[in-house]
Order: C-alpha cells, then structure tokens, then sequence
C-alpha cells in the first residue's frame, strides 16, 4: 500500500527556512514589521483594531514649530504690529537686528530675541 508524504507547512530541516541566504531572517527585525502601529500581522489590525491605524504617536510641538529671524520679521511688518503665527512661524529667533520699534506677537521667543527687541523699543507678546 502507498503511503502519501505528510505535508509540512514548516520548513523543518531546511537551512534557510524559505528566506534564501543563511544569515536573512534571524534578528529581531524579521519578526516584525518596521511600522509601531501593525506589529506582526497587518490583516489581524485591519480586521479587529481597526482604530490603530489612525492612531497617532507622541509628536512634539517644539519639532513642528517653525521658527522665523528677527531680519525677515522686519519685511513682514506693515505697521508697527506683526502677528508670526499669521504667517505660519511659531518661534521667534534673534539673528539679525531689528531697525524699528515692532510689536511681534508669537508663541514662544529665544532670549536673544526677546534682549533685541526691547532694545529695539519693541515689545514681544506671547500668544
């Protein structure tokens, strides 16, 4: 009687489990994917935590915050006043001099920024 060969769905005995080189597929970064929010199984998110893939990590606001010099403040001024978050800038820095007394409103001001502008005669406002 003919017996039929039991197929194994792992790959025992084989060097290189199915991978190619010997060395590909031993860290830790085979087991699991790159991305924080799928793990090892993407199809296991999509199907039972579907809320994890518009999950958002940690992100600080100091790293979106664009940041703006006191000499190009100067060109966006109109009058003596001159809102920065208008713009799209957050943080004011203080390379460059300013010429005129401005008024400058932003979210935050590095101390040199803030020693120019009342040397200036200006005045800095926190938003």
């Amino acid at each position: 009687m003919k017996r039929h060969k039991k197929k194994r769905p792992k790959l025992l005995g084989k060097r290189t489990h199915g991978r190619g080189r010997s060395k590909r597929g031993r860290g830790k970064g085979s087991r699991m994917t790159h991305k924080r929010t799928f793990g090892t199984n993407i199809m296991h998110t999509l199907k039972y935590e579907p809320w994890r893939l518009s999950q958002k990590c940690f992100v600080s606001l100091k790293k979106k915050m664009k940041a703006i010099n006191l000499k190009d403040i100067e060109k966006l001024a109109e009058k003596d006043e001159v809102d920065v978050t208008k713009f799209g800038y957050g943080k004011v820095i203080g390379s460059g001099t300013l010429k005129k007394p401005l008024k400058i409103k932003a979210r935050l001001f590095s101390k040199k920024a803030l020693e120019k502008i009342e040397k200036a005669g200006g005045e800095a406002v926190v938003v």
